[in-house]
């Protein structure tokens, strides 16, 4: 797995156009397959706590488990993989997510249920890092924008199309088929990615030392730690939506699946916000974004107990959520630009740290005696910690910038 410079450099010719969009649809089939997997888990976790017979904030840390073995495991996974070509790399991580699903779909026990994440939480940082670099190595430089925007809908489509389903199929057929679903849509993209993704070889082989020491400078660190807060702050609320839509703001089962749609169709609309931001005023775009999530999350204890408003608040939700992920992105590739492949995987490595975190600091204020209701005070202080630091790192940009 190779930087998209170097394969620019080296690569043979490009794919042609209708190869090349074949591909691209696949590799946006393995994101939405990805972010499926975890997304559904948010609307599962009613069934998987009574079928399971343990309390919600236990059943929620599986999101934190799933999300702990993505920070730590995801950038050393990437490291191990990178002198494999990218192709059977993507092979191999598609197998282990089958087996992980079916793991899942099988586990006897609440125990076997987390390792059965664990392991599908291998692939995650990783997958997402080469389907990212295939899709830039088979595209022509001037549309190697759209054809990240193609592939990282994927993770849009999980949202508002993926999760929902599997919510829904869990709850009429069982949170085990929907499990058995995601691993058989797995295995469906595994072997489309054996027959049409073909990405072009590079000649020069992959130098994990050098993307790992472009890793090593402060303004790194600095944005990882904006996303960690900006996903905790969003998570400590998010990964205790389906039953607080459902005893705070009263709707049923059937609706709270709807409802997760609309989160996701606005993820939808932000992501196309998140773009044009990150093009056009990447870090005012952040500090904008940052401040509606903490003011969201502030006002949502009020707006939760009517069913209207509490609705509006999810769709705005989705859009700030989804609108964060490509500025925080383009923020973490300017910051290591000679590190693409690894800082990609290390940024959703940090995305799944902060979804860890959140997760965990809801469970444990629901563990305290707090209420579902009062979740959002607790998770806005944390995305106003994320505010505070991309000020910071604005001020730093601009000493930079005058200095040199």
């Amino acid at each position: 797995m190779t930087t998209s410079t170097a394969a620019s450099a080296t690569a043979p010719p490009f794919p042609s156009g209708l190869r090349r969009a074949a591909a691209l649809a696949v590799l946006t089939a393995c994101v939405f397959v990805v972010g499926t997997a975890e997304w559904v888990m948010v609307g599962l976790l009613p069934e998987l706590s009574a079928d399971l017979h343990r309390p919600l904030p236990i059943t929620g840390s599986l999101l934190t488990w799933y999300a702990l073995v993505v920070t730590v495991a995801g950038p050393l996974v990437t490291v191990a993989m990178s002198r494999l070509a990218r192709r059977r790399a993507l092979l191999v991580l598609l197998g282990v997510f089958v087996a992980g699903n079916l793991a899942a779909a099988v586990a006897g026990s609440f125990g076997a249920l987390v390792a059965a994440r664990m392991l599908t939480a291998l692939t995650h940082s990783t997958a997402f890092a080469v389907t990212v670099v295939i899709a830039v190595a088979m595209t022509p430089v001037a549309g190697r924008g759209r054809a990240i925007a193609v592939v990282t809908a994927g993770w849009n489509l999980a949202t508002v199309l993926g999760a929902p389903l599997g919510t829904w199929v869990g709850g009429q057929f069982g949170w085990r088929t929907t499990f058995w679903a995601i691993a058989a849509l797995a295995a469906l993209v595994l072997c489309a990615v054996a027959a049409l993704v073909r990405p072009p070889a590079p000649r020069e082989a992959a130098r994990p030392t050098g993307e790992v020491r472009g890793m090593l400078r402060p303004r790194v660190a600095l944005v990882l730690a904006i996303i960690v807060l900006a996903q905790a702050g969003l998570f400590t609320t998010y990964t205790y939506i389906a039953p607080l839509l459902r005893q705070v703001s009263g709707f049923t089962d059937s609706a709270v699946t709807t409802l997760l749609a609309l989160f996701g169709l606005g993820a939808v609309g932000g992501n196309i916000l998140g773009g044009r931001l990150a093009d056009r005023a990447p870090w005012a775009g952040l500090c904008t974004l940052l401040t509606a999530l903490a003011g969201m999350l502030a006002v949502f204890t009020l707006t939760s107990e009517v069913r209207w408003t509490a609705a509006a608040t999810v769709l705005a939700l989705g859009v700030i959520a989804a609108a964060l992920i490509p500025v925080l992105q383009d923020r973490a590739l300017a910051a290591a630009p000679e590190a693409p492949t690894l800082v990609t995987a290390i940024s959703a490595s940090a995305f799944n740290l902060g979804i860890a975190g959140g997760s965990q600091l809801g469970g444990q204020a629901l563990t305290t005696g707090l209420t579902l209701h009062d979740l959002p005070w607790v998770g806005a202080p944390v995305a106003a910690g994320a505010v505070l630091l991309a000020l910071g790192a604005v001020r730093r940009s601009r000493t930079t910038t005058v200095t040199a």
